[in-house]
């Protein structure tokens, strides 16, 4: 029995729950910035508790399960994954943005402002990493 299928199984999985996180991070501060602040906090507390108890664990378990393949299968070498680990550090950057400021909320009390163009760039890189997983063009 092959180990390949669980390992794919769960790196999509964690995925799935990372970009779900980040999406969900991007619409819903978003749609604060319309709000009064004293509707805001409960709101940001909960976003917080989302990405420190689902999102980051899922954005480790995709690092940790994507490396995992990529060393099973030796692909590491391969320059399609190689261009796709370019974009995995550039979500993995802007999710520490995010975070960052979730955690200067709790910090100040300032509540963060949307980060341009965030969520469009979430569904492009995701876009860009399936092509190249699964067509491996180069």
């Amino acid at each position: 029995m092959s180990v390949y299928p669980y390992l794919v199984a769960a790196h999509v999985t964690a995925v799935v729950f990372l970009v779900g996180g980040m999406l969900a991070h991007d619409r819903v501060i978003s749609a604060l910035t319309r709000l009064p602040q004293q509707g805001q906090s409960s709101t940001l507390m909960a976003l917080l508790r989302l990405d420190r108890h689902v999102v980051t664990p899922a954005l480790l378990l995709a690092w940790v399960f994507g490396l995992s393949l990529a060393l099973w299968a030796g692909w590491l070498s391969a320059p399609w994954l190689q261009i796709k680990l370019v974009i995995v550090v550039a979500l993995s950057a802007l999710h520490g943005v995010q975070s960052g400021r979730l955690r200067g909320f709790v910090r100040e009390g300032k509540p963060p402002t949307p980060i341009p163009g965030a969520g469009i760039a979430v569904v492009a890189a995701m876009l860009a990493i399936a092509v190249l997983a699964i067509a491996r063009p180069v």
